[in-house]
């Protein structure tokens, strides 16, 4: 009993060391005027649509906690009018896209902008972009963009880890 007490307990500890959330959420905080608002929200769109074909591309956006900014408006209006789909909660198929539009503050009491768009594609890796705007909403210099990796099952990425270490060994022993 004890050991299997033991076992339960190591299998715990494991499996929260590989836990890892993925995307979250999205975050809005202070909105610039209504011009820079619609301006950011465009050029979101444009964006991903130079990543995935719109008319076959289902999208399915992950709120911020003020659901109703003006900004998730612009954005899924833009994203309904280039052609993209809006899949409800529980699609699988899906590319989940979330959000973060927040102010940086200037040195001259100035305020600029910044959109990072995160992208969980089920069919590959996710992708982070991300892009500063002016006052006016005007982009500034160019885009990052960055592949990401998130796991989607700790279950699976611990199974995985396991196969590999085993291969790993199965290799060792046989040299």
């Amino acid at each position: 009993m004890m050991r299997v007490l033991l076992l339960l307990c190591l299998f715990a500890v494991l499996m929260s060391g590989c836990a890892k959330p993925g995307m979250v959420g999205s975050f809005c905080g202070p909105l610039p005027k209504h011009s820079a608002v619609s301006a950011i929200a465009a050029d979101a769109v444009a964006s991903l649509s130079t990543l995935y074909p719109p008319g076959h591309t289902s999208l399915r956006l992950l709120p911020a906690g003020d659901a109703d900014n003006d900004f998730a408006a612009a954005f899924e209006n833009g994203l309904r009018a280039k052609g993209f789909t809006l899949a409800a909660a529980g699609a699988d198929d899906a590319i989940t896209v979330a959000y973060i539009l927040d102010a940086l503050e200037d040195a001259n009491e100035k305020s600029a902008w910044y959109l990072q768009l995160r992208l969980s594609d089920p069919k590959s890796n996710g992708k982070a972009i991300a892009r500063a705007y002016t006052a006016d909403g005007l982009p500034e210099a160019g885009q990052s963009r960055t592949e990401l990796k998130f796991r989607s099952s700790p279950v699976g990425n611990t199974a995985e880890r396991v196969r590999r270490d085993r291969d790993a060994g199965v290799e060792v022993l046989a040299e």
